[in-house]
């Protein structure tokens, strides 16, 4: 008889009749098992199975033999099944659920986890020799223990794929997906050059744009144009030209001094008038466009016209400032910031260069205006438009019909100041011109130019004006009227009116009723008070938000309680140009890094002077500062999660053909920079870089739509 113990070693008994009588004691020598009962029980039934009959006489238990085999013999056929037990004959007690595939013995649960369908490793290893097929237990040991490795080995290697391919995917967003790239563009020719226009995103897959003269409806998913019209057209063009040539010949036969245009400039002159006024509104499928005099509605799928309203007294609205370069100015007095701006921008070797050009076009100013008989050159003032009538008139459409505003001047008091240092009691141009001090001869020349063309001294308007207030189709509420000084201005909220003079702002209810009036420190910034314009850089100077109005003139941000009038907080900071507010009700200030002398010396001329643009966002309820950062530009856009800063520069927006080459290498070129604010930080996300200026910038979350001169562009990309 062969068994195999649970080590795996094989052993053969040769079986006697006495060995039924003399049990024998078997103990693994390999593993040191006692398996002595098992082997007396196959013993027995062995000797069942080969000796019925036989009654062995009672012998010593050493006639038996053991011995260790160390060849594999011949496979015997397979026993006969023995009698079926229901319960398992190595495991007392236990009841047997399925029978030995070799020997039909009854096997348990607990037997199979061990050999599967099979009793011992025995029978096991008979049905290997014999290639008795077996069915599978699943619940057998090394089959579960293989089966648990291979779902671990699954389970980590699709985490490790997982972790990969969120790798591969975050560097793609990062990288690509999450920054602008083209999505949809139209290109011009040279011929269709545009010097202003717009566009407007409709629903997901239209969008419709002024480009100079052209009004277009595009398709983006298909790329195509749906139609196109121009609304300017040559003889428009050719009749402003021989107007201009006209008044040329008036004047050269009055014996007037006039210099004739370069070729071509003229007509370039009239093609940029005519499309700086025309403006594009879009809402819906609703397209209209307003141009001097009249108010056009486009059919959406046509783009014919429908309708033509005529509007008195509307003069357009540009987009554009004209002129580019130093002394692109017409005379008047310098920008100092936009000087500063474009001499830092220059080499070492044109800044050295830069007091003999500037001395030569000094020179040449001094000459000309020798030429026009003005040798003394007055200096002009900027008056106010109040100043030059006595009663201005607005009528300003609302939400619920229209505020009618009147002023009237009552007392006249321009106040003039100097706004520049006074001259350095020591040319720097009677040295020796070095490194060091090309810097403060440029200045020193700088500033003569400017104090030549009046620009030492700033008039301020503190005449006192009667404003009036009247709600036309509200005929049971009274007018209110109040004096106030400094040019007034009426900016129209959800709950109040507010006017603006000087250092002084007055609120109202929509009744007329005069809520409370509060000092500021410096005078009010002028413009934008009025109805139909979209501010580029924030709600100001004055914006009411929830509670709040907020108030900012040169140097104060004031938080005011809308009901009562109280300050909240004032924030001290020089040059707010406007204000963004988020859902969560904070407010992201577009300030300046200026200071005080900015404003007192507001024409004194730096060049090594560098003022930043600064983005600030702050806590509307303490006024404390949450973050503080210079991206680079004003925030234009603010949508939920998506805030955007534009900056860019044209030294040449008009195209106008420059006169002097050494001034030429002067202008840095044009560029356009957009970056992605993060609103929890203030950190950049992404930044877009074109080398060239657009004449419009419009955000729609993730789209921005670029109107450049020669191309309509829409960029887009992912975001999560």
């Amino acid at each position: 008889m062969k068994i195999r113990c649970s080590c795996g070693t094989k052993y053969e008994f040769d079986i006697t009749p006495e060995m039924a009588q003399n049990p024998v004691r078997f103990v693994c020598p390999n593993c040191g098992l006692d398996s002595s009962d098992y082997v007396n029980q196959l013993v027995r039934q062995e000797i069942a199975e080969q000796f019925p009959n036989a009654t062995p006489p009672p012998q010593p238990a050493a006639a038996s033999r053991l011995k260790i085999a160390h060849e594999e013999k011949p496979a015997e056929a397979p026993p006969e099944a023995a009698p079926v037990s229901k319960h398992c004959q190595k495991h007392r007690g236990v009841l047997a659920t399925e029978k030995c595939t070799v020997c039909g013995k009854p096997i348990c649960p607990q037997c199979m986890a061990q050999f599967g369908f099979f009793c011992s490793p025995f029978c096991q290893n008979k049905a290997d020799l014999h290639g008795i097929a077996a069915p599978v237990y699943a619940g057998q040991k090394f089959k579960v223990e293989a089966r648990f490795w291979r779902k671990i080995e699954l389970i980590f290697g699709s985490i490790a794929v997982a972790i990969v391919l969120f790798f591969v995917a975050w560097i793609w967003y990062a990288w690509f997906g999450s920054v602008p790239h083209p999505y949809f563009s139209v290109r011009f020719d040279d011929a269709d050059r545009a010097y202003s226009g717009s566009s407007q995103l409709v629903g997901k897959d239209q969008i419709v744009f002024l480009h100079g003269s052209t009004l277009a409806r595009y398709d983006l998913k298909t790329k195509k144009q749906i139609w196109s019209q121009e609304l300017i057209t040559p003889d428009q063009i050719t009749g402003i030209v021989k107007s201009e040539e006209d008044r040329h010949a008036r004047d050269n036969q009055a014996g007037g001094y006039d210099s004739v245009p370069p070729p071509g400039s003229q007509e370039r002159g009239a093609k940029i008038m005519l499309q700086d006024a025309l403006t594009l509104h879009v809402s819906g499928e609703d397209i209209w466009v307003a141009s001097p005099g009249k108010l056009t509605h486009y059919d959406w799928n046509t783009g014919k016209i429908l309708q033509e309203t005529a509007l008195p007294g509307f003069a357009g609205a540009g987009n554009n400032s004209t002129g580019g370069g130093l002394f692109s100015d017409n005379g008047q007095p310098l920008d100092p910031d936009k000087v500063a701006e474009q001499v830092q921008s220059l080499s070492l070797p044109a800044r050295i260069a830069l007091p003999a050009l500037l001395g030569n076009a000094a020179h040449e100013q001094q000459l000309e205006a020798a030429l026009r008989d003005d040798p003394q050159q007055p200096r002009t003032q900027n008056s106010n438009p109040a100043q030059r009538e006595m009663e201005s008139f607005r009528l300003i459409p609302t939400e619920n019909g229209f505020v009618q505003f009147s002023s009237r001047l009552l007392e006249k008091n321009i106040v003039t100041r100097e706004a520049m240092k006074a001259p350095p009691k020591k040319s720097a141009l009677d040295d020796n011109l070095s490194v060091g001090k090309s810097t403060e001869a440029v200045n020193e020349t700088l500033n003569e130019i400017q104090r030549s063309r009046g620009g030492d001294t700033v008039s301020e308007d503190d005449s006192r004006y009667q404003v009036t207030i009247h709600i036309p189709n509200a005929p049971d509420t009274a007018d209110w009227t109040g004096e106030v000084v400094g040019p007034p201005q009426l900016f129209l909220f959800k709950t109040v009116n507010v006017i603006a003079a000087g250092k002084t702002v007055i609120v109202l209810d929509k009744s007329n009723k005069k809520l409370w009036q509060a000092a500021l420190t410096y005078n009010v910034s002028t413009g934008g008070g009025f109805a139909g314009r979209e501010p580029r850089f924030g709600a100001g100077p004055c914006a009411e938000h929830g509670d709040t109005l907020y108030v900012f003139d040169q140097a104060v941000l004031s938080a005011f309680d809308l009901a009562t009038g109280n300050a909240r907080w004032r924030l001290p900071s020089i040059g707010v140009v406007g204000l963004f507010f988020d859902d969560q009700d904070n407010v992201y200030v577009n300030t300046t890094t200026g200071n005080p002398d900015d404003i007192r010396y507001s024409r004194q001329i730096d060049i090594t002077k560098s003022t930043e643009d600064v983005l600030l966002k702050i806590d509307q309820k303490t006024g404390r500062t949450l973050w503080s950062v210079k991206p680079g530009g004003f925030i234009s856009y603010l949508s939920g999660k998506f805030i955007y800063t534009v900056e860019s520069y044209d030294p040449n927006p008009t195209d106008e053909e420059v006169l002097s080459d050494s001034l030429q290498g002067l202008q840095k070129p044009p560029y356009l920079h957009i970056a992605r604010i993060n609103p929890k930080n203030g950190r950049v996300m992404w930044e877009h870089y074109q080398d060239r200026c657009p004449v419009d910038v419009r955000f729609d979350d993730n789209s921005i739509e670029l109107v450049f001169k020669r191309e309509v562009q829409v960029l887009k990309y992912l975001t999560l």
